[in-house]
């Protein structure tokens, strides 16, 4: 069986109310990453160890269950483990020094997310978890294949 890679990109036309919600993907994605890139670089200044990707987890999931962020329930789960995997691999790739030590994220700058798995095109509208009714979407061209994951990103104008 031969796989082939493609990636398409297309403009999507949320409702306010999806535009809402998608800001709010953008954001927490923004503020985990960057909460737990502060927790590994006060780690590592404390005792010179670095946290795994593992431990970060399972912090993610009894960070949701605490009253003060309790938000982050809003947001897809997946999405929010795909940037803890994406700060374990800024980690991986500055100390195997193919690329400099991992920065914070900043809203000024490109906001995206990933959704990892679960995603569907169901006529023209982009359906995927938190977003089951679906977010229009403009398809010049069909897709083929199956769909593996779904980046949404938003450039700031």
């Amino acid at each position: 069986m031969k796989i082939i890679k493609y990636s398409y990109k297309f403009r999507i036309s949320p409702t306010e109310d999806q535009e809402v919600l998608l800001n709010k993907h953008f954001g927490s994605v923004r503020w985990i990453y960057n909460y737990f890139l502060n927790q590994r670089k006060e780690e590592y200044l404390k005792n010179k160890k670095s946290l795994t990707y593992n431990g970060q987890s399972a912090q993610l999931t009894v960070l949701k269950k605490q009253e003060e962020t309790e938000w982050l329930k809003e947001i897809n789960s997946q999405t929010l483990q795909y940037s803890l995997k994406c700060l374990d691999q800024a980690y991986q790739n500055f100390f195997a020094k193919r690329t400099q030590f991992p920065k914070f994220k900043s809203k000024r700058s490109k906001n995206s997310f990933c959704v990892p798995q679960n995603v569907k095109v169901k006529r023209g509208k982009l359906v995927i978890p938190k977003f089951q009714e679906g977010i229009e979407m403009v398809m010049e061209r069909s897709i083929e294949g199956s769909i593996r994951q779904c980046k949404i990103s938003k450039t700031v104008n």
